[in-house]
């Protein structure tokens, strides 16, 4: 009986994670999502920084943050998925990714996704797009991608209803530098 039971829990708990795991990987039904395509060719060495949080895990933060921080609880409340990559780019490869960037840049801008920093120096490109939500105050997606002069890359993009007001307090609470290029000091 005892092995019934276990083999029972077993195959509960695989159904409960597959079915999971199906809900979960379809992010690409979310107009806010971009696929950035294959990057482990240049995801390579010790300085790589990848960043998964989906649904689940942002419902988790959202509550917990509920009694303490609301501005936080709705920002984090309303989002989908958060993927950042960031990673050093070997010389030889900076051309090719450079050439993949500006590929993206086409794919969004064709897409409907709004460019609103678009940055090119030597050596350096930042780009910066949101997805319109059908709401007008709110978008639906964000993608950031940039390459500095040092050859480090990043490519961020976060899914879901985000309040363009809300992604300023945040930046403000964090320290991030906001869309505007100016510096956010942080309050406590």
């Amino acid at each position: 009986m005892k092995n019934v039971i276990k083999m029972f829990v077993v195959i509960c708990l695989i159904a409960a994670s597959n079915s999971f795991a199906q809900k979960d990987d379809n992010y690409s039904k979310y107009p806010g999502y971009f696929n950035f395509g294959d990057l482990s060719h240049f995801i390579q060495g010790d300085n790589v920084t990848e960043v998964n949080i989906d649904s689940h895990l942002l419902g988790m933060m959202s509550g917990s943050a509920e009694d303490s921080n609301d501005d936080f609880s709705n920002i984090v409340h309303g989002l989908k998925l958060v993927k950042v990559y960031s990673f050093d780019v070997k010389m030889k490869e900076q051309k090719e990714l450079l050439s993949k960037m500006n590929k993206m840049d086409e794919n969004l801008t064709s897409n409907s996704w709004n460019r609103i920093v678009k940055v090119k120096e030597p050596g350096e490109y930042t780009f910066v797009y949101i997805k319109p939500a059908v709401n007008s105050k709110e978008i639906s997606g964000l993608v950031v991608a940039t390459f500095e002069k040092d050859g480090k890359a990043t490519f961020v993009n976060i899914v879901g209803n985000i309040n363009m007001s809300d992604i300023g307090k945040l930046s403000h609470k964090f320290n991030i530098p906001s869309l505007d290029g100016k510096d956010n000091k942080k309050v406590n």
